[in-house]
């Protein structure tokens, strides 16, 4: 990788100034994973924001918990994430890319009251046979205790020939009897304004028109808001343990849908899929497991 960079923030990262960078950094294209930096966003003494984390739970449509959802960090990273991705020296426009899995590390329950250091940063990129990723590691700590940390997995469609190597991303097992653990309705509402809680303003979780331009049936659900009701459902695990919760994201959960949560305990934890009425696909596989 081509040195490191390093991006210190007070506060928020504006989400109007991501957005003109991303547009002006449209065109980058991956000429060698030599030349792509590892850029870190960094944020010191993040405290949670109770107003923040109520619309967080009443959205998502889980209780309150006395240690903050699993999911939630992800909304407080997500901002400085998006900085790096709309960055020129990234391989690809923050246009074209996808989130297709995450894996997060809950190494302890965190409380509402603690306060967090976030560091953000990218992995190199890989190339498959299908396309490029990288990834987004993301990491939250209390003084010196690493206490969270995901790894978001972002994918361009193309022919890459910079790297010779193919990789092969990872996948779970598949689960045959699984038993129905909740089905919910996943109504059009709150869809702005999830997007400014997540910190995933892209207009193809809100805006039906732009995101039928780019060929979705309709607008769809942020990852985190779907999965997070999906974990909250899902039988308790042993407390006070570290969990380790992969998902991987299959097609796009659209709002006004009938979804189906199914469930299969398996050693340590709970391996889920997420389906919608009337497909015998699922939308999203994912594992939750004491780790």
């Amino acid at each position: 990788m081509a040195g490191t960079i390093h991006m210190n923030f007070n506060d928020n990262p504006s989400a109007l100034f991501t957005l003109w960078q991303a547009l002006m950094n449209r065109s980058s294209r991956l000429k060698s994973c030599e030349n792509v930096p590892e850029i870190h966003a960094i944020r010191s003494g993040a405290s949670i924001d109770r107003t923040h984390l109520n619309d967080f739970y009443n959205i998502c449509e889980i209780p309150p918990t006395p240690d903050i959802n699993i999911l939630y960090p992800l909304t407080l990273a997500y901002p400085y994430m998006m900085r790096i991705l709309c960055r020129k020296e990234m391989p690809f426009s923050l246009f074209k890319i996808l989130n297709t899995r995450n894996s997060i590390l809950m190494h302890r329950g965190i409380s509402s009251d603690e306060v967090l250091d976030i560091d953000c940063y990218n992995s190199g990129p890989r190339v498959s046979s299908k396309g490029l990723e990288l990834d987004i590691i993301s990491e939250a700590s209390i003084g010196k205790e690493k206490v969270w940390d995901s790894t978001t997995t972002y994918f361009v469609r193309g022919n890459f020939t910079a790297i010779n190597e193919y990789y092969t991303p990872p996948k779970l097992d598949p689960i045959n009897n699984a038993q129905v653990e909740h089905e919910w309705y996943l109504a059009a509402k709150d869809r702005f304004r999830f997007a400014r809680i997540s910190g995933d303003t892209n207009g193809i979780h809100y805006w039906t028109l732009y995101a039928r331009l780019l060929g979705f049936e309709r607008d769809f659900a942020q990852p985190i808001r779907v999965v997070a009701k999906c974990v909250s459902s899902l039988p308790e695990l042993s407390k006070n343990k570290p969990l380790r919760l992969d998902f991987f994201l299959k097609g796009p959960v659209y709002y006004e849908s009938a979804l189906i949560l199914k469930n299969q305990k398996i050693k340590n934890g709970n391996r889920f899929n997420l389906y919608r009425e009337g497909n015998d696909k699922p939308i999203i596989e994912a594992s939750l497991c004491v780790a």
